[in-house]
């Protein structure tokens, strides 16, 4: 190996910044659920193929990030509002050695953990990370930034109000901006610079709704913002957050992300205002309803769980799986999967293999050309499943409402 290559080699491996393998945010590198690594583990149960548990202080919905050598992830304790801590985690990856902890208690006034809360509770937001510093957001206590030791480096309020549905929305790094859907916090999307945590624009949005924010790129290299929002699917000019555009959806309580591939919007919803699915056509002006929607459909859709893109197929899962086409919307295949009822994670791809977690049934694999289950795999913990895998150097790390696992060959 030629010394100036070696040493290129060496540097981008240790850069500061994200690498490839690692899984920063929701959803991924990519923020779809796709990771550019060719395999997952196939099998895995409580006494197969873990390389390591520990056990979390409280339950949890948020998903783990993957940092080079470092995990992070967020959960809660206590029941009574007063009593309410969240806590943010950081684990070294190689053996499941927890090496710090911070713990924050819950702005009062808030919501016991009751009602609609127990479905998922009060860390249900996903952190990011630059490869520089971390960022949490924790709803009515509000956006905060740590380096990566845990140093406390900014907290900025986003919203202050009490909502029986608690807050879920994911943060979405952006340039040099934090996006952060404060609609049920604050009414508004928001934008925050990622160094210092100041507002730098605000968008009144009507309707709450807690799915992440997404970014698809434009010719000519301008980018918008898209917003699966309650009854809209709404895209905004990142610079200054100005809305261009909307197309109107099904309104409800909407949690689900939209897909920003090849150019188009793929959204699916599922909730009391209806179903639907659809593909939307971005750099519109106003209401585009009528114009930019490609194709839509109206029999089926996912509420919680967030979609893949299959190559030249959309694909959902419900109780139902579901792949139409990409291009038309036609359906492809169906297939009943009643152990998906009230599903919150939602499925990571690699090569041609998806994982998908059931809330209490374990986790299936599946093979991306066809659905077909290759293996259920049950880790015996009955605390429910919430969150989505996270993918990297071929281990999958999982939380359920007590642990956090770590599947795969030991490193």
């Amino acid at each position: 190996m030629r010394p100036v290559f070696a040493a290129l080699l060496l540097l981008a491996c240790w850069s500061p910044f994200v690498r490839a393998e690692d899984w920063p945010r929701f959803r991924g590198p990519r923020g779809d659920g796709t990771s550019s690594e060719s395999t997952l583990p196939l099998k895995w149960g409580p006494k197969e193929n873990v390389a390591w548990k520990q056990e979390l202080p409280g339950p949890g919905s948020s998903s783990p990030i993957v940092l080079g050598p470092r995990v992070f992830v967020t959960c809660f304790t206590g029941k009574k509002a007063e009593e309410i801590v969240r806590h943010v985690m950081c684990f070294d990856r190689t053996g499941g050695k927890q090496l710090w902890k911070n713990s924050y208690p819950a702005p009062l006034p808030e919501m016991d953990y009751t009602g609609h809360l127990l479905q998922h509770g009060f860390a249900t937001s996903t952190p990011c990370t630059d490869g520089e510093r971390l960022y949490v957001h924790f709803g009515r206590d509000g956006v905060r930034a740590f380096d990566l030791d845990g140093k406390l480096l900014w907290h900025e309020i986003v919203g202050k109000t009490v909502s029986t549905f608690g807050a879920g929305a994911s943060p979405l790094l952006l340039g040099d901006k934090l996006i952060v859907n404060a609609t049920v916090e604050l009414g508004a999307l928001v934008a925050l610079d990622k160094r210092t945590g100041k507002r730098v624009w605000k968008t009144p949005i009507n309707g709450d709704c807690w799915s992440t924010p997404a970014v698809i790129d434009l010719p000519g290299g301008k980018q918008e913002l898209v917003l699966n929002g309650s009854a809209a699917v709404y895209g905004f000019d990142p610079v200054d957050g100005k809305e261009l555009w909307y197309v109107d959806s099904v309104g409800g309580h909407i949690s689900s992300t939209p897909l920003t591939q090849n150019g188009m919007v793929y959204v699916t919803n599922a909730s009391m205002g209806g179903k639907n699915a659809m593909a939307v056509r971005p750099g519109g002006h106003g209401d585009v309803t009528k114009t930019h929607i490609v194709w839509k459909s109206e029999k089926a859709g996912a509420s919680h769980c967030s979609p893949l893109l299959l190559g030249e197929r959309f694909c959902w899962f419900s109780t139902t799986a579901t792949t139409v086409s990409a291009k038309d919307g036609s359906v492809v295949e169906q297939k009943r999967m009643e152990d998906l009822f009230n599903l919150y994670s939602s499925p990571i791809i690699a090569g041609d293999t998806i994982v998908l977690f059931a809330r209490k049934a374990g986790a299936y694999v599946m093979r991306a050309k066809d659905l077909e289950v290759i293996a259920q795999n049950d880790l015996g913990d009955q605390s429910g499943i919430n969150a989505s895998p996270a993918l990297s150097h071929g281990q999958l790390f999982i939380r359920s409402n007590r642990f956090l696992y770590c599947i795969g060959a030991t490193k």
